[in-house]
Protein backbone atom coordinates (compact mmCIF):
# COMPACT_ATOMS: atom_id res chain seq x y z
CA UNK A 1 0.00 0.00 0.00
CA UNK A 2 2.80 2.33 1.42
CA UNK A 3 5.04 1.37 -1.97
CA UNK A 4 1.69 1.64 -4.40
CA UNK A 5 1.42 5.35 -2.48
CA UNK A 6 5.06 6.27 -3.24
CA UNK A 7 4.79 5.00 -6.68
CA UNK A 8 1.80 6.91 -7.55
CA UNK A 9 3.65 10.27 -6.44
CA UNK A 10 5.96 9.74 -8.13
CA UNK A 11 4.44 9.57 -11.31
CA UNK A 12 2.27 12.45 -9.87
CA UNK A 13 5.57 14.36 -9.82
CA UNK A 14 7.13 13.32 -12.96
CA UNK A 15 3.88 14.22 -15.41
CA UNK A 16 3.79 17.46 -13.32
CA UNK A 17 7.28 18.13 -14.40
CA UNK A 18 7.33 17.13 -17.86
CA UNK A 19 4.31 18.90 -18.31
CA UNK A 20 5.78 22.04 -16.79
CA UNK A 21 8.89 21.89 -19.36
CA UNK A 22 6.40 22.25 -22.08
CA UNK A 23 4.09 24.57 -20.87
CA UNK A 24 5.03 27.78 -19.06
CA UNK A 25 1.89 29.06 -18.16
CA UNK A 26 1.46 25.52 -16.49
CA UNK A 27 4.81 26.33 -14.73
CA UNK A 28 3.58 30.03 -13.77
CA UNK A 29 0.14 28.30 -12.22
CA UNK A 30 1.94 25.49 -10.60
CA UNK A 31 5.51 26.54 -9.07
CA UNK A 32 4.80 30.53 -8.26
CA UNK A 33 1.00 30.95 -7.63
CA UNK A 34 1.81 33.88 -4.68
CA UNK A 35 3.30 35.40 -8.23
CA UNK A 36 0.24 35.03 -10.07
CA UNK A 37 -2.73 34.50 -8.18
CA UNK A 38 -5.09 37.03 -10.43
CA UNK A 39 -6.23 34.96 -13.32
CA UNK A 40 -4.10 35.25 -16.18
CA UNK A 41 -5.75 37.03 -19.19
CA UNK A 42 -6.04 35.94 -22.45
CA UNK A 43 -3.40 38.09 -24.05
CA UNK A 44 -0.83 37.18 -21.46
CA UNK A 45 -1.82 33.36 -22.28
CA UNK A 46 -0.85 34.22 -25.67
CA UNK A 47 2.36 35.72 -24.44
CA UNK A 48 3.26 32.62 -22.58
CA UNK A 49 2.06 30.48 -25.69
CA UNK A 50 4.91 32.39 -28.12
CA UNK A 51 7.18 32.27 -25.52
CA UNK A 52 6.48 28.39 -25.37
CA UNK A 53 6.82 28.22 -28.55
CA UNK A 54 9.33 30.63 -29.55
CA UNK A 55 7.42 31.28 -32.28
CA UNK A 56 4.48 33.57 -33.89
CA UNK A 57 1.94 31.88 -35.72
CA UNK A 58 -0.63 32.96 -37.98
CA UNK A 59 -3.15 31.97 -35.16
CA UNK A 60 -1.70 33.94 -32.39
CA UNK A 61 -1.65 36.69 -35.02
CA UNK A 62 -5.50 36.23 -35.34
CA UNK A 63 -6.03 36.07 -32.22
CA UNK A 64 -3.54 39.07 -30.56
CA UNK A 65 -5.42 41.51 -33.41
CA UNK A 66 -8.24 41.50 -30.64
CA UNK A 67 -6.31 43.04 -28.07
CA UNK A 68 -3.66 45.38 -30.17
CA UNK A 69 -4.85 48.80 -31.86
CA UNK A 70 -4.58 48.63 -35.82
CA UNK A 71 -1.88 50.70 -36.53
CA UNK A 72 0.18 48.36 -34.29
CA UNK A 73 -0.70 44.97 -36.36
CA UNK A 74 2.11 45.81 -39.00
CA UNK A 75 4.30 44.60 -36.33
CA UNK A 76 3.39 41.05 -36.17
CA UNK A 77 4.81 39.37 -38.56
CA UNK A 78 4.74 35.66 -38.81
CA UNK A 79 8.00 34.29 -37.37
CA UNK A 80 8.31 30.05 -36.82
CA UNK A 81 11.90 31.06 -35.09
CA UNK A 82 11.98 34.14 -33.14
CA UNK A 83 15.34 35.78 -32.37
CA UNK A 84 13.53 38.92 -30.47
CA UNK A 85 9.99 39.55 -29.21
CA UNK A 86 9.51 43.06 -28.10
CA UNK A 87 6.79 42.98 -24.90
CA UNK A 88 4.89 46.17 -24.68
CA UNK A 89 2.48 46.41 -22.01
CA UNK A 90 1.33 49.01 -19.68
CA UNK A 91 2.21 49.77 -15.83
CA UNK A 92 1.24 46.91 -13.45
CA UNK A 93 0.12 44.30 -15.42
CA UNK A 94 2.61 41.69 -14.58
CA UNK A 95 4.95 41.51 -17.61
CA UNK A 96 8.40 41.81 -15.17
CA UNK A 97 7.02 39.38 -13.24
CA UNK A 98 6.05 36.58 -16.15
CA UNK A 99 9.26 37.71 -17.89
CA UNK A 100 12.00 38.55 -16.16
CA UNK A 101 11.61 36.57 -13.06
CA UNK A 102 9.63 33.50 -13.86
CA UNK A 103 10.60 32.75 -17.26
CA UNK A 104 13.91 32.50 -16.43
CA UNK A 105 13.36 30.38 -13.53
CA UNK A 106 11.34 28.60 -16.24
CA UNK A 107 14.62 28.01 -18.57
CA UNK A 108 16.83 27.50 -15.89
CA UNK A 109 15.18 24.52 -13.98
CA UNK A 110 13.21 22.82 -17.42
CA UNK A 111 15.60 23.36 -20.19
CA UNK A 112 18.66 21.99 -21.08
CA UNK A 113 22.43 24.34 -21.57
CA UNK A 114 20.85 27.86 -20.65
CA UNK A 115 22.39 30.92 -19.82
CA UNK A 116 20.23 33.44 -19.27
CA UNK A 117 20.95 37.05 -19.28
CA UNK A 118 18.98 39.63 -17.40
CA UNK A 119 19.45 43.18 -18.05
CA UNK A 120 17.48 46.11 -16.28
CA UNK A 121 18.25 49.99 -15.97
CA UNK A 122 21.10 49.57 -13.79
CA UNK A 123 23.40 46.79 -11.68
CA UNK A 124 21.48 47.45 -8.50
CA UNK A 125 17.82 46.55 -10.42
CA UNK A 126 19.44 43.46 -11.75
CA UNK A 127 21.12 42.22 -8.24
CA UNK A 128 17.13 42.61 -7.74
CA UNK A 129 16.01 40.42 -9.59
CA UNK A 130 18.80 37.63 -9.00
CA UNK A 131 17.52 37.88 -5.64
CA UNK A 132 13.92 37.22 -6.19
CA UNK A 133 15.00 34.07 -8.41
CA UNK A 134 17.41 32.87 -5.56
CA UNK A 135 14.46 33.07 -3.46
CA UNK A 136 12.23 31.27 -5.18
CA UNK A 137 15.43 28.63 -5.29
CA UNK A 138 16.04 28.34 -1.79
CA UNK A 139 12.48 29.00 -0.27
CA UNK A 140 9.83 27.66 -2.66
CA UNK A 141 8.80 24.58 -1.49
CA UNK A 142 7.01 23.45 -4.69
CA UNK A 143 10.52 23.99 -6.59
CA UNK A 144 12.74 22.11 -3.86
CA UNK A 145 9.79 19.24 -3.73
CA UNK A 146 10.25 18.51 -7.75
CA UNK A 147 13.72 20.04 -8.45
CA UNK A 148 15.81 19.66 -5.30
CA UNK A 149 18.05 21.80 -4.06
CA UNK A 150 20.28 23.42 -7.04
CA UNK A 151 22.56 26.02 -5.35
CA UNK A 152 26.71 25.53 -6.21
CA UNK A 153 29.44 27.35 -4.93
CA UNK A 154 28.68 30.57 -7.84
CA UNK A 155 25.57 32.25 -5.82
CA UNK A 156 26.17 35.53 -6.25
CA UNK A 157 23.89 38.93 -6.00
CA UNK A 158 25.13 38.92 -9.70
CA UNK A 159 25.11 35.44 -11.01
CA UNK A 160 24.00 31.68 -10.47
CA UNK A 161 24.57 28.64 -11.45
CA UNK A 162 22.76 25.72 -11.23
CA UNK A 163 23.36 22.29 -10.23
CA UNK A 164 22.11 21.44 -13.72
CA UNK A 165 24.70 23.70 -14.96
CA UNK A 166 22.03 26.42 -16.11
CA UNK A 167 22.87 30.26 -14.99
CA UNK A 168 21.11 33.06 -14.34
CA UNK A 169 23.14 36.84 -14.78
CA UNK A 170 22.42 40.17 -14.39
CA UNK A 171 23.98 43.39 -15.14
CA UNK A 172 23.08 47.27 -15.86
CA UNK A 173 22.44 48.91 -19.06
CA UNK A 174 25.85 50.22 -20.03
CA UNK A 175 28.27 47.48 -18.81
CA UNK A 176 30.96 46.44 -20.66
CA UNK A 177 29.45 43.03 -21.59
CA UNK A 178 31.79 41.68 -24.25
CA UNK A 179 32.50 37.62 -23.87
CA UNK A 180 30.38 37.39 -21.04
CA UNK A 181 29.79 33.49 -20.71
CA UNK A 182 29.39 30.38 -18.30
CA UNK A 183 32.14 28.55 -18.78
CA UNK A 184 31.83 27.48 -22.25
CA UNK A 185 28.36 28.72 -22.80
CA UNK A 186 27.50 31.55 -24.53
CA UNK A 187 24.23 33.29 -23.67
CA UNK A 188 20.98 31.50 -24.74
CA UNK A 189 18.18 34.35 -23.50
CA UNK A 190 18.67 38.00 -23.40
CA UNK A 191 16.19 39.33 -20.98
CA UNK A 192 15.61 43.29 -21.27
CA UNK A 193 13.46 45.09 -18.42
CA UNK A 194 12.74 49.31 -18.79
CA UNK A 195 16.53 49.97 -20.08
CA UNK A 196 16.35 53.07 -19.74
CA UNK A 197 16.01 55.53 -16.42
CA UNK A 198 13.04 57.54 -16.39
CA UNK A 199 15.14 60.71 -16.17
CA UNK A 200 17.22 59.96 -18.86
CA UNK A 201 13.78 59.78 -21.48
CA UNK A 202 14.03 63.61 -22.47
CA UNK A 203 17.93 63.26 -23.48
CA UNK A 204 18.33 62.74 -27.18
CA UNK A 205 22.61 61.97 -26.24
CA UNK A 206 21.74 59.16 -23.53
CA UNK A 207 18.62 57.57 -25.66
CA UNK A 208 21.51 57.54 -28.89
CA UNK A 209 23.82 56.00 -26.38
CA UNK A 210 21.55 53.13 -25.00
CA UNK A 211 20.26 52.07 -28.87
CA UNK A 212 23.99 52.37 -29.87
CA UNK A 213 24.47 50.14 -27.30
CA UNK A 214 22.11 47.65 -27.34
CA UNK A 215 22.86 47.07 -31.12
CA UNK A 216 26.85 46.77 -30.57
CA UNK A 217 26.83 44.84 -27.41
CA UNK A 218 23.40 43.08 -26.18
CA UNK A 219 22.48 41.84 -30.51
CA UNK A 220 25.98 40.29 -29.92
CA UNK A 221 26.23 38.53 -26.67
CA UNK A 222 25.51 34.98 -28.28
CA UNK A 223 24.77 33.34 -31.82
CA UNK A 224 21.05 32.22 -32.05
CA UNK A 225 20.19 33.97 -28.79
CA UNK A 226 16.26 35.08 -27.59
CA UNK A 227 16.41 38.77 -26.97
CA UNK A 228 13.20 39.89 -24.90
CA UNK A 229 12.64 43.48 -24.67
CA UNK A 230 9.95 44.09 -21.88
CA UNK A 231 9.09 47.70 -21.68
CA UNK A 232 6.48 50.07 -21.56
CA UNK A 233 6.85 53.01 -24.17
CA UNK A 234 8.63 56.04 -22.60
CA UNK A 235 9.36 58.31 -25.91
CA UNK A 236 8.55 58.07 -29.10
CA UNK A 237 12.25 58.06 -29.66
CA UNK A 238 13.12 55.59 -27.14
CA UNK A 239 14.86 52.18 -27.52
CA UNK A 240 11.61 50.24 -28.13
CA UNK A 241 9.99 52.73 -30.02
CA UNK A 242 13.30 52.62 -32.65
CA UNK A 243 13.11 48.89 -32.77
CA UNK A 244 9.24 49.00 -33.71
CA UNK A 245 9.84 51.27 -36.57
CA UNK A 246 13.15 48.52 -37.49
CA UNK A 247 10.63 45.58 -37.41
CA UNK A 248 8.01 47.45 -39.64
CA UNK A 249 10.80 48.28 -42.13
CA UNK A 250 11.84 44.79 -42.05
CA UNK A 251 15.01 45.63 -41.02
CA UNK A 252 15.47 43.28 -37.83
CA UNK A 253 14.58 40.09 -39.51
CA UNK A 254 13.03 37.11 -36.49
CA UNK A 255 11.57 40.09 -35.36
CA UNK A 256 8.14 40.56 -33.86
CA UNK A 257 6.77 43.39 -31.43
CA UNK A 258 3.49 43.07 -29.18
CA UNK A 259 2.37 46.37 -28.29
CA UNK A 260 -0.40 46.96 -25.74
CA UNK A 261 -2.62 49.85 -24.04
CA UNK A 262 -4.93 49.38 -21.05
CA UNK A 263 -7.59 49.06 -22.96
CA UNK A 264 -8.58 46.72 -26.40
CA UNK A 265 -9.60 48.64 -29.66
CA UNK A 266 -12.97 48.10 -28.36
CA UNK A 267 -12.65 49.82 -25.26
CA UNK A 268 -13.01 46.60 -22.56
CA UNK A 269 -9.42 46.40 -20.13
CA UNK A 270 -6.59 44.39 -21.18
CA UNK A 271 -6.87 42.50 -18.18
CA UNK A 272 -10.40 42.62 -16.60
CA UNK A 273 -9.38 40.03 -13.65
CA UNK A 274 -6.79 42.52 -12.72
CA UNK A 275 -8.22 46.00 -13.91
CA UNK A 276 -12.02 47.01 -14.38
CA UNK A 277 -12.86 49.74 -16.55
CA UNK A 278 -13.63 51.86 -13.29
CA UNK A 279 -10.57 51.72 -11.46
CA UNK A 280 -8.76 52.41 -15.33
CA UNK A 281 -10.92 55.49 -15.48
CA UNK A 282 -9.78 56.36 -11.97
CA UNK A 283 -6.44 55.89 -12.26
CA UNK A 284 -6.35 58.36 -15.39
CA UNK A 285 -7.70 60.78 -13.01
CA UNK A 286 -5.37 59.96 -10.40
CA UNK A 287 -2.74 60.52 -13.25
CA UNK A 288 -3.64 63.23 -15.67
CA UNK A 289 -3.76 62.17 -19.17
CA UNK A 290 0.28 63.13 -20.10
CA UNK A 291 1.35 60.59 -17.30
CA UNK A 292 -1.39 58.13 -18.34
CA UNK A 293 -0.79 58.30 -22.08
CA UNK A 294 2.75 57.13 -21.52
CA UNK A 295 2.12 54.29 -18.57
CA UNK A 296 -0.91 52.83 -19.68
CA UNK A 297 -1.30 53.50 -23.19
CA UNK A 298 2.34 53.35 -24.59
CA UNK A 299 1.84 56.32 -26.33
CA UNK A 300 3.52 58.95 -24.96
CA UNK A 301 3.75 62.85 -25.48
CA UNK A 302 7.58 64.15 -26.07
CA UNK A 303 8.13 66.87 -23.97
CA UNK A 304 9.58 68.92 -26.65
CA UNK A 305 5.96 68.31 -28.79
CA UNK A 306 3.95 68.81 -26.11
CA UNK A 307 2.43 72.48 -26.90
CA UNK A 308 1.87 74.35 -23.36
CA UNK A 309 4.77 74.02 -20.98
CA UNK A 310 4.51 74.55 -17.62
CA UNK A 311 7.40 77.24 -17.07
CA UNK A 312 5.40 79.55 -19.65
CA UNK A 313 2.70 79.78 -17.02
CA UNK A 314 2.37 83.22 -15.17
CA UNK A 315 0.46 84.32 -12.40
CA UNK A 316 -1.53 87.74 -11.29
CA UNK A 317 -2.61 88.08 -7.58
CA UNK A 318 -6.34 89.45 -6.17
CA UNK A 319 -4.56 92.42 -5.20
CA UNK A 320 -3.13 92.95 -8.71
CA UNK A 321 -6.80 93.10 -10.06
CA UNK A 322 -7.57 96.89 -7.90
CA UNK A 323 -5.11 98.27 -10.31
CA UNK A 324 -6.62 97.34 -13.57
CA UNK A 325 -9.07 98.58 -15.72
CA UNK A 326 -10.96 96.11 -18.15
CA UNK A 327 -11.44 97.43 -21.88
CA UNK A 328 -13.62 94.27 -22.23
CA UNK A 329 -15.00 91.48 -20.48
CA UNK A 330 -15.73 87.63 -21.97
CA UNK A 331 -17.22 84.45 -20.71
CA UNK A 332 -17.51 80.80 -22.96
CA UNK A 333 -18.80 78.09 -22.03
CA UNK A 334 -18.29 74.57 -23.08
CA UNK A 335 -21.21 72.12 -22.35
CA UNK A 336 -20.70 68.12 -21.97
CA UNK A 337 -24.16 67.59 -23.34
CA UNK A 338 -23.73 64.88 -26.38
CA UNK A 339 -19.94 64.38 -25.63
CA UNK A 340 -17.96 61.79 -24.53
CA UNK A 341 -18.76 60.26 -21.29
CA UNK A 342 -16.31 61.84 -18.68
CA UNK A 343 -16.04 64.90 -20.09
CA UNK A 344 -16.21 68.19 -18.27
CA UNK A 345 -18.80 71.01 -18.69
CA UNK A 346 -16.44 74.00 -18.77
CA UNK A 347 -16.67 77.43 -18.07
CA UNK A 348 -13.86 80.83 -18.65
CA UNK A 349 -14.28 84.16 -18.11
CA UNK A 350 -11.51 86.68 -19.24
CA UNK A 351 -11.27 90.28 -19.30
CA UNK A 352 -8.65 91.94 -21.91
CA UNK A 353 -7.31 95.40 -21.40
CA UNK A 354 -6.50 98.87 -22.96
CA UNK A 355 -2.61 97.46 -23.33
CA UNK A 356 -3.92 94.13 -24.61
CA UNK A 357 -2.97 92.10 -21.55
CA UNK A 358 -5.22 89.37 -20.90
CA UNK A 359 -6.45 87.70 -17.85
CA UNK A 360 -8.10 84.61 -17.09
CA UNK A 361 -10.28 85.61 -14.38
CA UNK A 362 -12.44 82.54 -13.69
CA UNK A 363 -12.52 78.62 -14.20
CA UNK A 364 -15.11 76.11 -13.86
CA UNK A 365 -14.91 72.15 -14.91
CA UNK A 366 -17.21 69.52 -13.60
CA UNK A 367 -18.69 66.75 -14.97
CA UNK A 368 -22.80 68.32 -13.92
CA UNK A 369 -26.13 68.11 -15.15
CA UNK A 370 -27.19 70.65 -17.74
CA UNK A 371 -29.78 72.36 -15.05
CA UNK A 372 -26.41 72.39 -12.44
CA UNK A 373 -24.29 74.06 -15.17
CA UNK A 374 -27.02 76.73 -16.01
CA UNK A 375 -27.02 77.82 -12.58
CA UNK A 376 -23.46 78.68 -12.37
CA UNK A 377 -23.47 80.81 -15.82
CA UNK A 378 -25.77 82.87 -14.01
CA UNK A 379 -23.97 82.95 -10.98
CA UNK A 380 -20.57 84.05 -13.26
CA UNK A 381 -22.84 86.14 -15.05
CA UNK A 382 -23.88 87.87 -11.83
CA UNK A 383 -20.34 88.19 -10.26
CA UNK A 384 -18.73 89.58 -13.68
CA UNK A 385 -21.43 91.35 -15.71
CA UNK A 386 -19.17 89.98 -19.05
CA UNK A 387 -20.61 91.59 -22.02
CA UNK A 388 -20.91 88.17 -24.10
CA UNK A 389 -21.35 84.90 -23.30
CA UNK A 390 -19.76 82.62 -25.90
CA UNK A 391 -21.10 79.22 -27.37
CA UNK A 392 -20.28 76.79 -29.60
CA UNK A 393 -23.44 76.30 -32.21
CA UNK A 394 -22.82 72.71 -32.69
CA UNK A 395 -23.14 72.10 -28.97
CA UNK A 396 -25.26 74.75 -27.71
CA UNK A 397 -28.51 73.19 -28.80
CA UNK A 398 -31.48 75.28 -29.29
CA UNK A 399 -33.32 73.66 -26.62
CA UNK A 400 -30.57 74.25 -24.33
CA UNK A 401 -30.27 77.66 -24.83
CA UNK A 402 -34.22 78.36 -24.63
CA UNK A 403 -33.61 76.82 -21.30
CA UNK A 404 -30.65 78.77 -20.03
CA UNK A 405 -32.52 82.17 -21.06
CA UNK A 406 -35.92 81.13 -19.26
CA UNK A 407 -33.83 80.28 -15.94
CA UNK A 408 -31.87 83.90 -16.13
CA UNK A 409 -35.14 85.56 -16.91
CA UNK A 410 -37.07 84.14 -13.60
CA UNK A 411 -34.06 86.06 -11.76
CA UNK A 412 -34.74 89.13 -13.80
CA UNK A 413 -31.90 88.47 -16.40
CA UNK A 414 -31.05 88.92 -20.04
CA UNK A 415 -28.19 87.19 -21.01
CA UNK A 416 -25.76 88.22 -24.02
CA UNK A 417 -25.89 85.01 -25.66
CA UNK A 418 -23.56 84.47 -28.34
CA UNK A 419 -23.58 81.27 -31.14
CA UNK A 420 -20.22 80.81 -32.82
CA UNK A 421 -19.42 78.57 -35.26
CA UNK A 422 -15.34 77.23 -35.90
CA UNK A 423 -14.57 77.48 -39.38
CA UNK A 424 -10.89 75.57 -37.82
CA UNK A 425 -10.54 71.95 -35.75
CA UNK A 426 -10.43 72.29 -32.26
CA UNK A 427 -6.57 71.36 -31.98
CA UNK A 428 -5.52 73.81 -34.47
CA UNK A 429 -7.47 76.81 -32.19
CA UNK A 430 -6.15 76.13 -29.09
CA UNK A 431 -2.85 75.79 -30.08
CA UNK A 432 -2.46 79.25 -31.39
CA UNK A 433 -2.65 80.20 -27.68
CA UNK A 434 0.84 78.83 -27.20
CA UNK A 435 2.96 81.89 -28.25
CA UNK A 436 -0.03 84.10 -26.35
CA UNK A 437 1.22 82.07 -23.04
CA UNK A 438 4.40 81.68 -23.80
CA UNK A 439 4.89 85.43 -23.76
CA UNK A 440 3.08 85.93 -20.57
CA UNK A 441 -0.21 87.61 -22.67
CA UNK A 442 -2.32 85.41 -21.21
CA UNK A 443 -2.40 85.56 -16.97
CA UNK A 444 -3.65 83.24 -14.80
CA UNK A 445 -5.18 83.37 -11.34
CA UNK A 446 -2.37 82.24 -8.58
CA UNK A 447 -4.77 80.05 -7.47
CA UNK A 448 -7.88 78.16 -8.56
CA UNK A 449 -7.31 77.29 -11.72
CA UNK A 450 -5.50 74.08 -11.65
CA UNK A 451 -7.62 71.77 -13.66
CA UNK A 452 -7.40 74.60 -16.89
CA UNK A 453 -3.27 74.48 -16.10
CA UNK A 454 -3.56 70.68 -16.05
CA UNK A 455 -5.33 70.59 -19.35
CA UNK A 456 -3.11 72.88 -21.28
CA UNK A 457 -0.33 70.71 -20.47
CA UNK A 458 -1.69 67.63 -20.97
CA UNK A 459 -3.27 69.21 -24.49
CA UNK A 460 -4.03 67.41 -27.11
CA UNK A 461 -3.93 64.16 -25.00
CA UNK A 462 -6.39 64.70 -22.64
CA UNK A 463 -9.69 66.93 -21.84
CA UNK A 464 -9.89 70.21 -23.90
CA UNK A 465 -13.10 71.24 -22.49
CA UNK A 466 -10.94 74.38 -20.45
CA UNK A 467 -8.16 75.04 -23.08
CA UNK A 468 -11.58 75.15 -25.69
CA UNK A 469 -13.38 77.50 -23.45
CA UNK A 470 -10.70 79.68 -23.19
CA UNK A 471 -9.42 79.88 -26.57
CA UNK A 472 -13.67 81.04 -27.52
CA UNK A 473 -13.17 84.30 -24.88
CA UNK A 474 -9.39 84.74 -26.75
CA UNK A 475 -10.79 84.73 -29.58
CA UNK A 476 -13.83 87.41 -28.60
CA UNK A 477 -11.29 89.33 -27.06
CA UNK A 478 -8.73 89.77 -30.07
CA UNK A 479 -9.82 90.27 -33.62
CA UNK A 480 -9.56 87.26 -35.27
CA UNK A 481 -7.23 88.21 -37.82
CA UNK A 482 -4.58 89.03 -34.95
CA UNK A 483 -4.82 84.90 -33.93
CA UNK A 484 -3.80 83.82 -37.35
CA UNK A 485 -0.95 81.00 -36.44
CA UNK A 486 1.71 82.85 -38.46
CA UNK A 487 1.72 86.16 -36.75
CA UNK A 488 3.47 84.80 -34.09
CA UNK A 489 7.29 83.45 -33.71
CA UNK A 490 7.10 81.18 -30.88
CA UNK A 491 10.26 82.29 -28.99
CA UNK A 492 9.95 86.06 -29.56
CA UNK A 493 8.21 87.70 -26.94
CA UNK A 494 7.79 90.80 -27.74
CA UNK A 495 6.08 90.80 -31.02
CA UNK A 496 3.40 88.53 -29.71
CA UNK A 497 2.19 90.98 -27.01
CA UNK A 498 2.23 93.32 -30.08
CA UNK A 499 -0.30 91.41 -32.19
CA UNK A 500 -3.24 92.70 -29.65
CA UNK A 501 -5.26 95.78 -30.97
CA UNK A 502 -4.68 98.73 -29.48
CA UNK A 503 -0.39 97.82 -28.32
CA UNK A 504 1.51 100.33 -28.89
CA UNK A 505 5.17 99.03 -27.69
CA UNK A 506 8.86 101.42 -28.28
CA UNK A 507 12.38 99.49 -29.22
CA UNK A 508 13.17 100.63 -26.11
CA UNK A 509 10.19 99.73 -23.16
CA UNK A 510 11.08 95.64 -22.49
CA UNK A 511 6.86 94.13 -22.66
CA UNK A 512 7.76 93.13 -18.87
CA UNK A 513 7.62 96.55 -17.79
CA UNK A 514 3.85 96.91 -18.84
CA UNK A 515 1.56 95.57 -16.52
CA UNK A 516 -1.51 97.24 -18.03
Amino acid sequence: MILGELLSKDLEKYQRIEKAKADFAFFCKTYLPHAFSVPIAEYQKIILDIINKRALTKEHIQALKRFIKPQYHAYLQENLHLEGLLDIEPRDHGKTTRMTQAFPLWLALTKEKVFVVILAASAEKAKEVISSIKFELEQNERILEDFGDLKTDTWSKKKIVLVNGNAIAGYGAGEALRGVKEKFLRPTHIICDDLLKEKDVNSPSLRDSLYKWFKRVVMNLGKGAMIVVVNTILHPDDLPSRLFAEIENKQLHGWVGLRFSVLTPEGTPLWPERWSLEDILKKKEQLGSYVFATEWENEPIPEEARKFKKEWFQFYSTTDLARVSFKKVVMAVDPATGKATGDYSAIVVAGITESGQIYVLDTFGERISDLKLIARIIEKFRLYKPEKIIFETQTFQEIYKNQLVREASKEGLILPVKGIKHTTNKEMRISKLSPLIESGLILFKEKGQELLLQQLEEFPKGHDDLPDALEMCVSELIEKKQLEPQVYPLHVTREAIAITKGLNLSKEVPWRSIIV
